[in-house]
């Protein structure tokens, strides 16, 4: 399979017992889930694990993991400075072709929300320091 622009052979990724075996063994932060992305830019020279910063349901995001099974998501409610995020493993679920695409659409709205937001910004303060030279 091509994930992201790589050839990936799925029997040599984690299963998602494996990944969340390693989270609970660890403590369940993204530290832990550093065996992981390292074992994965080892093999394919790339890192293939994603963070989806946006609410997922009720938590505040999660990290999507490439596994033999599919697509493992793990959400996080809880950083810190050390360890960044607190994963919970119990919540942890194969994402369907749906909820994929669900992800995607949240991700474009709030990409095209923040790019307005940022345009107007950018509109006003221009203005301002327009004004202020003169």
């Amino acid at each position: 399979m091509i994930f992201d622009g790589v050839q990936i052979d799925p029997e040599q990724l984690f299963t998602q017992q494996e990944v969340l075996n390693i989270l609970k063994k660890g403590g369940g932060t993204d530290r832990n889930l550093a065996v992981v992305r390292q074992k994965y830019d080892e093999k394919f020279g790339y890192e293939l694990i994603w963070r989806y910063p946006l609410m997922v349901g009720d938590d505040l995001g999660a990290v999507l993991v490439p596994v033999q099974e599919g697509f493992l998501s793990i959400a996080f409610n809880e950083m810190n400075r050390d360890e960044y995020e607190v994963f919970e493993p119990e919540k942890a679920f194969l994402l369907s072709a749906d909820e994929i695409q669900h992800l995607k659409d949240e991700w474009n709205s709030y990409s095209r929300g923040l790019r307005t937001a940022l345009e107007s910004m950018w509109q006003i303060q221009a203005g301002r320091e327009t004004e202020n030279k003169s």
